[in-house]
């Protein structure tokens, strides 16, 4: 747990305290407002945020969180709940859906991996909608959604001739796409590691799998409860949800199913992978004891000729033989390659 974390024990509950790691000098604010016939979009730093706007669709996007006193006033305006401003704040919530009578606020968790690290790194993002806007809140002040600002000043799809509730669903389609692409580059690298245990079992496979492993606990800790916001987005009733919106809104739900059981299937796989990692080191190992086990029984009908000769008696008559030393060379190489004939031909070799 994070000092800053640590600074909210104690706390009563509406306390607003940031408790990421992202420090920022500036909150940025961009506002995009847009029908189906026009689009503008701003950026305005600080307290200015909040300037009166046309009666559009408005997209708030807040990205930095460090600016407390900014994002209280913004609930302030917005009246958004303190126990949601807190959520905000709070960066390391879970996914959560709430209905407030003025809107419904989301938090949703964006994931990135990095393949070559095998890390997965995730980013808390924040939703109030209401019946006419919709305020997006980041941590990060890197971009998440520019994709969709994109398909928002060219007029691609239907977001610009529905209303906040469909730019809502759009944003969170987005996140869940981005499973879909951080499962699929685990699944590469999965695929990868299974060339790489059959071709040289070692050390660093073994750690390769169990980090993994905690990478893909992270992503489940993620996407279940998610499914959980988005069932509760198609089953519940609101003002701030038209109808003709739910039926994109079940679709994302198929969407995080489907996530749920790729992301299983691949949990899946690396416990068979670590089965066959260890059938790899016992496979090795018993490839190793078999050699040893053939040079054993090569060198044991050998050693005892060498015994025999060797001990110290004076009536041996091979003793006196002038080429019994060549001979018993001779018959020790005989009985050496009889016995690899015999494996070789038991398939032992």
């Amino acid at each position: 747990m994070s000092k800053k974390k640590n600074r909210k024990t104690g706390q009563p509950p509406g306390t607003l305290i940031y408790t990421g790691n992202v420090e920022t000098e500036n909150s940025d604010v961009t506002i995009m407002q847009f029908n189906e016939s026009s689009i503008s979009e701003k950026l305005l730093v600080g307290l200015n945020c909040l300037a009166s706007v046309e009666k559009k669709v408005t997209w708030y996007d807040v990205r930095g969180l460090s600016n407390i006193k900014l994002i209280e006033e913004i609930g302030h305006t917005f009246h958004i709940h303190p126990l949601a401003l807190e959520d905000v704040l709070n960066t390391q919530q879970r996914p959560k859906w709430e209905d407030y009578h003025n809107g419904i606020f989301m938090i949703v968790r964006a994931l990135k991996f990095d393949d070559k690290a095998l890390e997965i790194t995730t980013e808390q993002i924040a939703f109030f909608l209401g019946t006419d806007f919709l305020l997006c809140f980041q941590e990060d002040p890197d971009e998440n959604f520019h994709h969709i600002r994109e398909r928002l000043h060219r007029g691609q799809g239907k977001i610009r001739q529905k209303g906040a509730d469909f730019l809502i669903y759009t944003l969170m389609d987005g996140v869940v796409d981005d499973y879909f692409l951080v499962l699929d580059r685990t699944e590469e690298v999965i695929e990868n590691l299974e060339e790489e245990i059959l071709n040289n079992t070692s050390g660093t496979s073994r750690n390769k799998i169990y980090q993994l492993k905690r990478q893909l606990s992270e992503i489940r800790r993620v996407v279940l409860p998610m499914r959980d916001v988005v069932g509760r987005f198609v089953r519940e009733e609101s003002v701030f949800v038209e109808k003709e919106t739910n039926i994109f809104i079940r679709d994302l739900y198929d969407h995080v199913v489907q996530v749920i059981e790729l992301l299983e299937s691949q949990r899946d796989m690396l416990v068979s992978l670590h089965e066959l990692y260890n059938s790899e080191l016992a496979n090795r190992a018993s490839h190793v004891m078999k050699v040893l086990t053939i040079v054993s029984a090569i060198f044991i009908p050998l050693t005892f000729i060498v015994g025999v000769y060797g001990t110290n008696f004076d009536n041996l008559p091979e003793l006196h033989y002038k080429n019994s030393y060549h001979v018993m060379w001779f018959i020790m190489g005989v009985i050496a390659v009889g016995q690899l004939i015999y494996f070789k031909q038991k398939k032992w070799l």
